[in-house]
């Protein structure tokens, strides 16, 4: 199974499966191809970024420009987590992927899987709710719309997920601003009072 989600990426193929979030559309980040075929398959605007997904530091090193000391204590906190956060891109990360922003939204998975494939394929993947843009996130794969399933691969069905996005932040001047309610809102709003 992992195998195959494995040959699948490498093609630069297109994968639903369980996220430690919910039902995500997984594909190969450093893939400008790919990329592309993400956006056709949700229809959605490439003015609007994509998340990627990464399985150690290392990775993010290479996909940003810096770390702020906030940003460390947040990743040392709560990665992996459901905690996606704004980074400055390095030249390494597809603009195509940032709808051109100089600004990339990263999170560390706590899916052992997930984590595992990344190590395997030694890359970032491209993680987006499996669904058409401004349509409801799926949490079943029965959920994905026919238009939508002709564009993908490979599902891996594991039935209902009960589960929340992620927190979207961005820190700017030591403040911690909250872009995308999700999992960690309460923890992220508090932790703003505390430093």
């Amino acid at each position: 199974m992992k195998e195959k989600i494995i040959n699948e990426i490498k093609k630069g193929h297109l994968v639903i499966m369980p996220t430690d979030t919910i039902y995500g559309i997984i594909a190969d980040a450093t893939n400008e191809k790919t990329i592309k075929k993400v956006y056709l398959a949700k229809e959605r605007s490439f003015h609007k970024p994509l998340l990627i997904l990464i399985s150690n530091e290392k990775m993010l090193q290479e996909l940003v420009i810096e770390i702020p000391s906030l940003v460390q204590k947040l990743i040392k906190k709560y990665w992996p987590g459901p905690l996606t956060i704004l980074f400055k891109k390095s030249q390494k990360v597809s603009s195509l992927l940032t709808a051109g922003s100089d600004y990339v939204a990263i999170r560390m998975p706590r899916d052992k899987r997930l984590l595992e494939i990344m190590n395997q394929l030694n890359r970032p993947l491209i993680s987006t709710s499996a669904n058409i843009s401004s349509h409801n996130p799926i949490t079943n794969p029965s959920q994905i719309e026919p238009r939508m399933r002709e564009k993908i691969d490979y599902i891996l069905d594991e039935g209902t997920v009960n589960k929340e996005a992620s927190t979207l932040i961005k820190v700017e001047n030591n403040k911690i601003e909250i872009l995308r309610d999700g999992q960690l809102s309460q923890q992220l709003a508090q932790e703003n009072k505390e430093h």
